[in-house]
């Protein structure tokens, strides 16, 4: 590997949790009620190019509002914040690196203390900020594990998820977590291995459909202007050319998910020309999922019901 795709690779892995956050815009985009979307971003590592390019997106593609963070103390108060506000939250969702027990918004980074959620600030929580019918996702890693299992949790060993992180979240918020006890896996961000490998064969396929309308529109409009003038000659505003029926459409060939990967992929290479990260304005292809470790505990997300 070459020091400029390892430098992709690694661009492409700090954009997977801003794509995933754009991915539920799109989502939230479909509801038709009064709903407030915001998106919230710890701006740590991340140039200020690629930060504004990500408001752009979020205001103008989503119509959602954008906020910086740059410590834990300043998603504390705006969760909070939104009593005041009387503007309670419905979801919240957070994509982050995890490890047992905390919540990690900077993980490895200078500010990571600072960005970290732990016991402490999950119960700074104040569940009047919640709407009733609330929900909270973590899509970090572990958040619903309450050992410090690495690789596996071995059979009859309790998991204790009663002392999770996401269980602690629950209780203080009084609003149902759902969590993985295992890693989570953000390698399907940019499409599965089948979308990433099929990509060329969509492309080809949405651009083979682009032709085939090219020439239709021109065949139509070549259609269209014999017969007007066969109605001007003939004095029959609805006389028809003799032997001859308008263009037909032609069929697609590309399908529903083939136009959706393609329109990915090319905002990707869109802002990488342009910032030179992967932002993608349609957000994540596919969702975050359960990881292969640890072993024994289930690969899904769990629901952690306030207690």
């Amino acid at each position: 590997m070459t020091m400029m795709e390892r430098l992709r690779g690694q661009k492409g892995n700090k954009m997977r949790f801003i794509n995933q956050g754009i991915r539920q815009l799109r989502i939230y985009s479909k509801d038709r009620d009064a709903s407030q979307h915001i998106f919230l971003i710890f701006t740590e590592d991340y140039e200020r190019p690629l930060l504004d390019a990500v408001k752009d997106v979020v205001e103008r593609r989503y119509k959602a509002k954008y906020q910086e963070l740059d410590s834990i103390a300043q998603l504390l108060d705006f969760i909070n914040s939104r009593i005041a506000e009387k503007r309670e939250i419905k979801q919240l969702d957070l994509f982050a690196h995890g490890l047992v027990g905390t919540i990690e918004f900077g993980y490895e980074l200078a500010k990571a203390d600072s960005y970290r959620m732990r016991n402490a600030q999950a119960q700074m929580l104040n569940p009047e900020a919640f709407d009733l019918r609330g929900k909270i996702y973590s899509y970090a890693c572990r958040t619903g594990l309450g050992i410090d299992a690495d690789v596996y949790v071995s059979e009859g060993e309790d998991p204790l998820y009663e002392q999770s992180l996401a269980q602690l979240i629950a209780n203080t918020a009084q609003t149902p977590v759902w969590a993985f006890a295992r890693r989570s896996n953000y390698d399907q961000t940019y499409g599965s291995s089948e979308d990433r490998s099929g990509l060329t064969s969509a492309r080809n396929r949405v651009q083979a459909d682009a032709n085939a309308m090219k020439v239709y529109r021109r065949q139509l409009s070549s259609y269209q202007k014999r017969l007007a003038a066969h109605r001007q000659a003939s004095n029959n505003p609805i006389a028809a050319l003799p032997n001859e029926s308008s263009p037909r459409p032609p069929q697609k060939v590309a399908s529903a998910d083939d136009q959706a990967l393609v329109q990915h992929a090319n905002s990707r290479n869109e802002y990488e020309q342009s910032i030179g990260y992967p932002l993608d304005a349609e957000g994540a292809v596919r969702p975050v999922r359960a990881g292969d470790s640890p072993t024994g505990v289930p690969a899904r997300l769990l629901e952690f019901k306030p207690l």
